[in-house]
Formats: C-alpha cells, structure tokens, sequence
C-alpha cells in the first residue's frame, strides 16, 4: 500500500530547486507560496492549491506556513495526469474548503493519521479530477465499457472528428483510444484487486470482447498479465 507522507515550510528567503519521483499536494497556511515548472510561474494564495506532477523540476519558495503532501506517483492516475498538471493551481471554493481545512487540521494536529490522510486526499483528488474533465471525458468514464466512437465524442464537443482527435491530443496528452484503453486498464486492476473474478469475466466487464484482447492490452499498459499482476498485489497486501 502506498502511503502519503507530509510536512510543512516555515517562511524562508531561500529559492529551492529540485525532481523527484513523487507528486506534491501544496496548501498555503499563511501567505503565498511560488512555484515554477513547465515555462509558468504561479504564488499560490492560502485560497488556493497547487498540484506538482512527479519527476518534474520545479523551483519554489515560500514567505509564509505552507503544508506540502508528498503523493506517490502510482496514486496519480496515468488518465487524469495532463488535465492536473494544466490546471495546477486551483481555487479553493465552497466545495473543496472543508476537505481542504479537513486536510491542512489532519497534517497540523498531534496524531496525525496516514489513514485518514490517504481518504482525505483520494476525495480530494476525485474532486479536482471531475472538475477539470471535459463532456467528452465524462461520457467516456461513464460509458467506458461499451462501444465509443470518435464521431460519438466529437459530436459531445461540438467539433469534426479530425479537429476533436487533435484537440484531445493537446489537452489530454494522448489520443483518445490510448485514453480508453488505459481507463479500461485501470478499472480492471480494481477488479482484480477486489474479487476473484476469472480473467475472461473481467475483461468483459471493462469492455473487451475476448481474454486475448484484454491480456495483450493489460500487458501493453502494465507490463504484465492479468494473473501476474493479481499475484504481485495478493504478496504486496500480505
């Protein structure tokens, strides 16, 4: 199980610079906090967040209390990543304040509990998640388990389907066939997480016609079957 380590930066005049395999969860306290990466620079106000893509150099500074969560990289789903990383600096609004206070009081309080952390964090993720999908991805999550045409997704975004295919491609970072497959993939490590369904009663359930077809896009998107990725994680929960 991945957990979700936390920490906070006190008010510094020092410029730090560094990457690592993680995400960052940023929640100013007390003042702004600056960061920069990808050609943008943003000071994030105590009314707002920012998300940190992981292996991504980023440079920042901060002139007030800022609380920072550590993500790991595997808890970023593969399929929300270009959308996050856009629209990295969110307002928090009425929506997302008590989950953020819930958050900021959990890391601050004497007893904090990386239980508690990893469900306040995976509800906050899920918010930010659905704010920033588009009509198109949302029939897409929703329908993911039948047949979707590109004609069927441009019509949802009022565009052609050449223009759509492109224009996914620039906001999503991939075509949208990759993105349905690694969303079917996804949802299928859930199920074999979860139950002891058979391989081929699996694959139906996520969208594919046959067990073949599943296994060698499972493999494409995980490196590995089915079975081996239901062995791994059955010895990684003991």
């Amino acid at each position: 199980m991945s957990f979700i380590s936390s920490y906070t930066i006190e008010s510094s005049d020092m410029i730090y610079t560094h990457t690592h395999p993680h995400a960052h969860i940023i929640l100013p306290v007390q003042k702004t906090f600056f960061i920069q990466f990808g050609g943008r620079s943003h000071e994030v106000t105590p009314r707002q967040l920012a998300f940190v893509p992981p292996n991504v150099s980023h440079t920042y500074s901060c002139n007030g209390l800022s609380i920072t969560l550590n993500i790991p990289a595997e808890m970023v789903k593969p399929v929300d990543l270009a959308l996050l990383t856009e629209n990295r600096v969110v307002d928090v609004d009425e929506r997302l304040e008590l989950l953020v206070n819930l958050i900021k009081q959990e890391v601050q309080g004497p007893e904090s509990s990386n239980e508690s952390l990893r469900y306040l964090f995976y509800y906050l993720y899920d918010r930010l998640a659905e704010r920033y999908r588009t009509p198109s991805l949302r029939h897409i999550h929703a329908n993911y388990a039948g047949r979707i045409s590109i004609a069927e997704l441009a019509a949802i975004e009022g565009y052609s389907a050449p223009y759509y295919t492109d224009w996914f491609k620039k906001k999503v970072g991939c075509m949208p066939s990759e993105y349905l497959q690694a969303l079917r993939i996804e949802k299928a490590q859930e199920i074999l997480n979860t139950t002891h369904y058979r391989v081929l009663d699996v694959a139906l359930q996520v969208g594919y016609a046959n067990c073949s077809s599943f296994v060698r896009a499972f493999k494409a998107v995980t490196g590995m079957t089915p079975n081996e990725y239901r062995r791994q994680e059955s010895k990684e929960s003991r």
